[in-house]
């Protein structure tokens, strides 16, 4: 992985320019504009590697910046004069034209005109903010196996978990009312040890869930065809099978934990009959999943999901370009549900955040990436809801470890390497749908 900077007025001051033997200047790690010399000539610019061993010269050609300067449409820079907004939007074009003209993959950025660019400039690089650029590059190192929580800014420190231990973090920051739930079930006072490998088990399912989610994010970020499609859909299977089995097992602990009876089989957040018996006795955790609640949708949108194993398949949907290419693959949703689906989510703040999209009479199809991360977020926030209202503490032998306060300040579950994690990851708050990760579909 290669990183150059670029900003509009060079590098900072206090960074020796340096020259090649026919006078080209360059900084290392960094790309420089030139100057022009005739109108019809295109603007140079000189991009120079981090060790400063290569040195490329470059031009932008094109009228880009035109359209960008005549872009007065654009609400980008609202508080500038015509003349000065229109300097700041060619100066955002000239940066995205620098990356393609580099052959970079990723663009980040905070440039205004960028983020909310109307105009189709350019097919061939991502550009985002941070805070989506940093999940799309944590998911291409982990897709290399790097499972870094730190990294000094010229690489030569770093703090590294193996790939078992980062997704284990994640999990356990995912769902931070675990640690008390786990720590009850696990000294627990019954005689075959079920709550505490129940427990384990639904953290266990997560963390599994959570490895699929890389598989369906990293086919979507590939070129697409029936195999790369049929690979997203079958992590997502997994997925959506995850978070079903571990909502099923947390209404199995809930079960065991309320004194429920010996019909555990009948345990499920989504039964109606068994959920009486939760009221009866946790008022206050059947009321999470109650009628009409955010917590039944939820479980209503990954169960119905979750039986299309039972029947019809999720099945791919190839969209491309009038020159057919295939841009991009969403899923269609199990037909015989899609109307209890779509109120569901519309329920939930609307079908748009699941990346809802009807392009087919008759069929509903979702971008298998929003769909995933959606699904992904409203669960682990029921999940860990569930976790905090059942009543665990009534089945401990005694009072609950130290472990049960949460994570402990080290350097695998210390602050520092969950934020880190977190970020990487792009999960932890419900974002709006600009700021998820961003997605290439010509790379």
């Amino acid at each position: 992985m290669e990183v150059f900077r670029i900003a509009d007025a060079g590098p900072p001051a206090e960074l020796i320019r340096l020259s090649e033997e026919v006078g080209t200047e360059y900084v290392p790690g960094w790309i420089l504009f030139g100057k022009r010399r005739e109108k019809t000539d295109g603007l140079p610019l000189v991009q120079a590697t981090e060790d400063g061993k290569r040195i490329i010269r470059g031009s932008l050609i094109g009228n880009a910046y035109e359209l960008a300067r005549d872009d007065v449409g654009s609400e980008a820079y609202p508080g500038l004069a015509p003349d000065a907004a229109a300097a700041r939007r060619v100066a955002d074009v000239r940066v995205l034209e620098a990356a393609i003209e580099i052959d970079a993959d990723l663009l980040i950025t905070e440039r205004p005109y960028l983020l909310d660019l109307s105009r189709d400039f350019a097919r061939r690089v991502v550009w985002a903010p941070p805070e989506s650029a940093l999940p799309l590059v944590g998911l291409y190192l982990r897709r290399q196996g790097v499972f870094d929580t730190y990294r000094s800014i010229d690489g030569n420190a770093a703090m590294t978990l193996n790939r078992g231990l980062y997704y284990w973090v994640a999990t356990r920051d995912l769902l931070p009312a675990a640690w008390r739930w786990a720590s009850a079930c696990v000294g627990a006072d019954d005689s075959d040890g079920r709550l505490g490998h129940l427990a384990q088990s639904a953290l266990r399912r997560v963390d599994r869930a959570l490895q699929e989610r890389d598989e369906v994010l990293w086919a979507l970020n590939q070129p697409q065809d029936n195999d790369i499609a049929g690979d997203a859909l079958d992590a997502l299977d997994g997925v959506i099978l995850g978070l079903m089995g571990a909502l099923d097992v947390t209404a199995r602990v809930a079960h065991r934990v309320l004194g429920l009876g010996d019909r555990e089989f009948q345990a499920g957040w989504q039964k109606r009959d068994w959920l009486k018996k939760v009221r009866a006795t946790a008022p206050g955790l059947a009321a999470l999943v109650a009628p009409d609640s955010p917590g039944a949708d939820t479980v209503d949108i990954v169960r119905l999901l979750r039986n299309s194993i039972h029947g019809e398949a999720l099945l791919p949907l190839g969209v491309g370009t009038g020159s057919g290419q295939r841009d991009v693959t969403l899923v269609g949703l199990p037909p015989d549900d899609a109307t209890r689906l779509l109120a569901a989510m519309d329920a939930l703040g609307g079908r748009g955040l699941f990346g809802v999209r009807e392009l087919l009479p008759g069929r509903v199809h979702a971008d298998p990436g929003d769909l995933v991360d959606e699904v992904f977020r409203r669960t682990v926030d029921l999940l860990d809801r569930l976790m905090a209202e059942t009543p665990v503490e009534t089945v401990a032998t005694g009072p609950l470890p130290g472990s049960a306060d949460g994570p402990p300040e080290d350097h695998i579950f210390g602050t520092r390497s969950r934020e880190s994690i977190r970020l990487q990851i792009g999960l932890r708050a419900a974002l709006p749908s600009d700021l998820r990760p961003c997605r290439t579909e010509t790379r």
